[in-house]
């Protein structure tokens, strides 16, 4: 399970396993201890929603302050529910927030750099942490359905093989809250791409009659990361709904899109 952290009025989750490799400042943050107002209230992270930048800006300084990050030097993903990810240099320092980005149709972030925090965006998706604990780099993607159906998380864990000699049995993997598996029914368009995809999709998928089906998108990322050979034990679910936990998290589907954002945000020490 991921751990509630709570400073003032402001509440975030962090992965046990990583806070005590000391080796990464990190956090998954909830809707709760932020300024904006109306749909966005009150901890809004992303600039696309219907908030103010002031707001959103103000909301990232307050979550990065209490983890320990410069919310200066955030580095910005673009997410299009593809499976593009990118490598993090130095001069990417600050894309998104202080500077402009050139960083597009991107779905996954990298760094093997101490000091370059990472950011992605979410409102039901499925936030992807990974820690490479002996060549030290990390890396957070967003993986939605059609990311997973396109893997990936694999696809980061293969792009860090082929950077920073990253073996996945290094690897610390968080996978972080989302849409559950019985908030998540789809119909068979959406279903028969998983099973395209993945030969062993009847491990987490369930019919539920006429035509639909409840995707268990945690297991599937974690059945998928495991095949790479991360080991199960290294992996943490944090096994909350973003849409059932309403007083803590956005949720697009719940909320019919008019909603916030939540983020996951990562550097290394």
């Amino acid at each position: 399970m991921f751990k509630l952290i709570e400073k003032e009025k402001l509440k975030y989750l962090v992965i046990p396993a990583f806070e005590e490799s000391g080796m990464v400042r990190h956090c998954f943050t909830t809707r709760v201890g932020g300024v904006s107002k109306g749909v966005c209230s009150s901890l809004n992270t992303s600039v696309t929603n219907e908030n103010t930048v002031e707001n959103v800006r103000r909301n990232l300084e307050l979550v990065c302050s209490a983890v320990g990050i410069d919310y200066t030097r955030l580095v910005f993903s673009d997410q299009t529910h593809r499976d593009n990810i990118r490598i993090v240099e130095e001069a990417d320092i600050g894309k998104g927030i202080t500077i402009a980005s050139d960083i597009k149709d991107t779905d996954g972030l990298m760094t093997n750099i101490p000091g370059i925090p990472l950011i992605t965006f979410y409102g039901d998706c499925v936030p992807l942490f990974f820690l490479d604990t002996k060549n030290k780099a990390v890396a957070v993607s967003h993986s939605g359905w059609r990311g997973t159906v396109l893997k990936i998380g694999a696809k980061t864990i293969m792009k860090m093989t082929e950077a920073y000699g990253t073996r996945p049995e290094d690897c610390l993997v968080g996978i972080g809250p989302s849409i559950e598996k019985n908030c998540f029914e789809v119909g068979p368009e959406v279903a028969g791409q998983f099973k395209e995809s993945f030969d062993n999709w009847n491990e987490f998928i369930m019919p539920v009659g006429k035509g639909k089906y409840y995707i268990d998108l945690w297991k599937a990322n974690k059945l998928m990361l495991m095949g790479q050979g991360i080991p199960e034990g290294n992996i943490t679910v944090s096994g909350l709904c973003t849409m059932c936990n309403e007083d803590l998290f956005f949720s697009y589907r719940r909320d019919k899109g008019r909603t916030g954002s939540m983020s996951a945000i990562m550097e290394l020490r």
